[in-house]
Formats: C-alpha cells, sequence, structure tokens
C-alpha cells in the first residue's frame, strides 16, 4: 500500500504539471531561442553552428514535419520529455533509496525552474539533452550494480551518445562517469563492454566531427571564443551572474537542500546509499568548469542545469532521511508555492504588466525588459502585413519584397512571425557570429535580384537601423516606419521599419561575401 501510494501521487504530479507546462507553452509567444532553434527543424543538417542536431529532429517529430505551426506545437517535444523526465527521477532514486524518497526528487524536479519549465515547457536544447541525462542515469545504476548483460552497456553508450547529439554537455556524462569507476570500480575498466559502450558513443555523435569537418570546425572555433581563458581578465560580475542565476533557476528553495545535503554528506551524519558518490561525479565537474568559466566569460545558468539535476536526486533521498515517515518537509511545501507564485506572476508580467522594466528611450525603447521576447510578435506581424499589402497597391514598394536583417534574433522572429505565414522572403546579412545559422539559412532562400526592394526591420529592445555598408546596396532607402506596441495601454516597445529600393545585387554579393566564412554556407 505504502508503495502504491507514492505512485498513484507520481502519476497524479506528472498529470498536473503536464497540464500546467501545456498551458505554459501554448500562452506564450517563442523566445529568441526557441524561435531560433525552429528554424533549424525547416531544413535538417547532420550538425548546427550552435548546437547538435536532436533539438531539430524533436521540433520536426512534434510539428508533424511542420505541418504546424503554433507554439504548443513546436515546444510540445519538451513537454513530453519533461513528464518522462519525471518518470526517470522517481525511478533513478527508488532504486537507490525507497519510493518515498522518489516522490520528493519528483517534487524537486517539478519545483525547479531549470527542469520543469527551461527544459520542460520552452523547446531548447536542454529539452532531449535532460531526458538523455537522466536515462544515462538509470543505466549507469544498473551496469555499475553488475546485474545485466552487455545490452545495457550499448544502451548506455547510445543513451550518452543521444545526450551528446542533443547538447554538448553530455561529454560530462562520459567524464563523471569516467571518474567515478576510476576512483571507486577500478574492475569495470578491465569490462570490454566499458570500451564498447565508448565506441558506440563515438558512432553515435560522428555526424557531429563530420559536418564540423565539412565547415572547418566552425562551431569549435566559434564557442572556444565564448568560453576561452587566455587574454582575459578575471570578472567577478559574470561569476555572481552565474551563481545567482543558477540558484534562481534551480528554485532558491531547492538550492537550499542541495547544500544541506552537501553539508551533511561532509559531516557524515546521515548515511546515503553506496551509490551515492555517482551523483557527485555527474555534477560537481561541470559545476566547477561552469564556475571557472564565468571568471573570464559571460556565462548563462542553465548550462549547469544537469548537473544540478543530478544533485536534486541525491537531495530526494535527504529528505527521506530527515523527515518522519508519515510528513512531508515544510520546505518542499514552501518551494512548490514559490515555483506557483513566479510561474504564474511571470506569465502575467508578460502580457499585461503596465509598466517597461527596460529602457524608456523612444530609440531603445524597451531595452532590457526580457518579458518583450514572449510578446507582441504576432499583434505586429499582421500590422506589417497590412502594410506591405498597402504598400504594393500604393506602388510604394514592388512586389515580392525580401525582409532583411543583421543578426539572428530578430531574424528568427521575423522569420517565424512574419515571413513564413505570409509566405514572404527573408535573409540575414552580416558577420557569421552575428548571423548563425542564418549563413546556411540563405541558401534556401530566394537571392535579391537587381531593381528589386526590400524591407530592413528591427525592434527597438535589440539593435538598431541598418548599417551603411547595407543601405549601400541599394539605391535608395526611406526614413523609418514606427509600429508601437503597447501593453496594457502602455508604450513597451517600436518596430521600425525601413523600405530599401533598388537593390544593387553585385554589392549585396560583395558585402555577403566580405562577411562570410570561406566555404561556410555556400
Amino acid at each position: 500500500m505504502y508503495a502504491v501510494e507514492f505512485k498513484k501521487k507520481l502519476w497524479l504530479l506528472i498529470l498536473v504539471s503536464t497540464i500546467a507546462r501545456l498551458l505554459i507553452a501554448g500562452c506564450l509567444e517563442l523566445g529568441n531561442d526557441e524561435v531560433y532553434y525552429q528554424t533549424y527543424a525547416l531544413h535538417l543538417q547532420w550538425n548546427y553552428f550552435d548546437h547538435p542536431p536532436m533539438i531539430a529532429l524533436l521540433i520536426r517529430a512534434t510539428t508533424l514535419n511542420g505541418l504546424l505551426h503554433r507554439e504548443l506545437f513546436i515546444r510540445l517535444g519538451a513537454v513530453i520529455c519533461a513528464a518522462a523526465d519525471t518518470l526517470l527521477v522517481f525511478s533513478i532514486v527508488k532504486k537507490i533509496g525507497n519510493e518515498r524518497s522518489g516522490w520528493f526528487a519528483a517534487c524537486l524536479f517539478t519545483f525547479s525552474f531549470y527542469s520543469s519549465v527551461i527544459a520542460g515547457a520552452f523547446i531548447l536544447p536542454d529539452a532531449p539533452m535532460l531526458l538523455f541525462w537522466l536515462l544515462s542515469i538509470r543505466l549507469m545504476i544498473s551496469v555499475v550494480e553488475g546485474k545485466v548483460s552487455g545490452v545495457y552497456w550499448i544502451l548506455l553508450g547510445i543513451s550518452i551518445g543521444c545526450c551528446i547529439m542533443s547538447k554538448i554537455h553530455g561529454v560530462f556524462l562520459w567524464i563523471g562517469f569516467g571518474g567515478y569507476i576510476l576512483s571507486e570500480r577500478r574492475a569495470l575498466l578491465k569490462s570490454p563492454w566499458f570500451y564498447i559502450s565508448l565506441l558506440v558513443s563515438l558512432i553515435v555523435i560522428s555526424p557531429i566531427f563530420y559536418w564540423n569537418f565539412a565547415n572547418h570546425f566552425i562551431t569549435y572555433t566559434y564557442h572556444k571564443s565564448r568560453i576561452g581563458f587566455f587574454g582575459k581578465k578575471l570578472d567577478f560580475t559574470s561569476l555572481l551572474q552565474q551563481v545567482l542565476g543558477s540558484v534562481f533557476y534551480n528554485n532558491p528553495v531547492n538550492f537550499v537542500f542541495y547544500l544541506l545535503m552537501g553539508v551533511s554528506l561532509y559531516v557524515g551524519k546521515i548515511v546515503f546509499p553506496p551509490l551515492y558518490k555517482i551523483f557527485l561525479w555527474l555534477s560537481l565537474p561541470l559545476i566547477l568548469v561552469i564556475l571557472v568559466m564565468s571568471f573570464f566569460n559571460e556565462t548563462l545558468p542553465h548550462w549547469s542545469g544537469p548537473a544540478y539535476t543530478s544533485l536534486l536526486l541525491l537531495a530526494g533521498v535527504y529528505l527521506d532521511k530527515i523527515t518522519r515517515p508519515a510528513s512531508s518537509p515544510s520546505l518542499l511545501k514552501v518551494s512548490g508555492t514559490v515555483f506557483l507564485f513566479v510561474v504564474v506572476m511571470g506569465i502575467l508580467a508578460i502580457h499585461f504588466m503596465p509598466v517597461s522594466i527596460g529602457s524608456a528611450d523612444e530609440k531603445n525603447l524597451g531595452k532590457g525588459d526580457i518579458t518583450l521576447d514572449m510578446t507582441g510578435w504576432e499583434g505586429f506581424s499582421r500590422r506589417f502585413d497590412s502594410l506591405y499589402l498597402a504598400d504594393m497597391r500604393s506602388g510604394a514598394i514592388k512586389p515580392g519584397a525580401t525582409i532583411l536583417s543583421d543578426y539572428w534574433f530578430p531574424a528568427a522572429h521575423l522569420d517565424h512571425y512574419l515571413a513564413q505565414p505570409y509566405n514572404l522572403n527573408i535573409l540575414a546579412i552580416g558577420p557569421l557570429q552575428d548571423i548563425h545559422h542564418y549563413a546556411w539559412m540563405n541558401g534556401y532562400r530566394k537571392q535579391i535580384k537587381s531593381g528589386e526592394d526590400a524591407y530592413f526591420i528591427y525592434p527597438s529592445n535589440y539593435y538598431g537601423p541598418p548599417k551603411s555598408s547595407l543601405k549601400n546596396c541599394f539605391e535608395r532607402t526611406e526614413d523609418s516606419i514606427v509600429f508601437t506596441q503597447y501593453r496594457s495601454g502602455k508604450p513597451v516597445r517600436n518596430f521600425v521599419i525601413y523600405r530599401l529600393h533598388g537593390a544593387l545585387p553585385e554589392r549585396l554579393r560583395q558585402l555577403s561575401e566580405g562577411l562570410a566564412v570561406p566555404g561556410i554556407g555556400n
């Protein structure tokens, strides 16, 4: 009866949290990263400039090969992954503890902003990565216990390979597991299945190497510039942002549990399961690497998300140890309350907050207001379509005008909310480090011909007017048109539109070639 009770509670938790994630996924427009990853699914590749291809396959699957365009279907893969993740969390912690500890871990997972929303309701590479991260941990426990055949080693190799194919962070699964084996289970090094599993992972991720070889290893060159150490000064502000961001993303109350668990491990007052060290190996190396990186570079808090998810599993065991059998920790209820409050208030703020928390300057209206990333684009697209039709009727613009942008966002927002639904052409013109995947996307799009017109569009909270180098590729540029976005009756952002007349293709070609990396996107 005891086990059945927690399984019923688990399924109810999954049902309620899935419905909540579906509501989140359906009521918010796509964010900058999400709308960009949606472009991956338009044309499948072995790898992409920023990330491996698993996110593209996931979006392609849930949108039925691109037939379904609404946000809910684009994000549906993340929602499905989160439901499966919760089951895996319960299964893993139950394996090393009991049903009650598994239940506590499932609650911690659900109340974490990273695992439940960022990787559970939004469509980011973290969604499939976290699924394969947890599946790999479950398989590791099985092979370490030695009660399974070599098939489990092969499945482990496939799972870690798929995790890396989701996001490069998956390599820390082999780093952590290898460290655990070297320190605790060296006998496993004598098993041929260990090396076969490694080989299987390498085979699974071989498309990443193939694509990068064909594209001058551009992914590694780009990321090296983002996370390198040499020649850079210490940046304590970036470190503080990483630490505070990690605390918030994991839910501050959850983070308290992780700290208390760490203290208990250190002082040895609580006896943890024998396999607890494997979870430390699967968390601490990645956390330390990200912290060191943040000393020299601007890092993002969700980069360490899978590492803290590994700690979350041990925290479930810790909560079971410190509470009476018939009770639940009061702080766990606080964690759920904090989670619910922040999510509800966040959604309300995005849609209805009557003030802008960004710049009030007309030229940069809304700059710094992150709530604008998921609202306003659908409304603007309808207004622009009306403008475009009126321009064609009046002769102010030639039919078939191309939309231009000079950065991967807002290019991706313009692509999804304007170009795709209204069957318009869009190109991104700029250096590779600015346009990212659009260096390849441009090759699938219609190129501008002599004398054709174009629109250059940008939102006031990001970037600015077209550069003179782009203006010089056209015979004439008109003064800008401004559409203002209002929220609760208050102006929060401007969408600025330039009409560019009489394209000069030779200058555009020279500009594009001057900005491109040889052999990339051609």
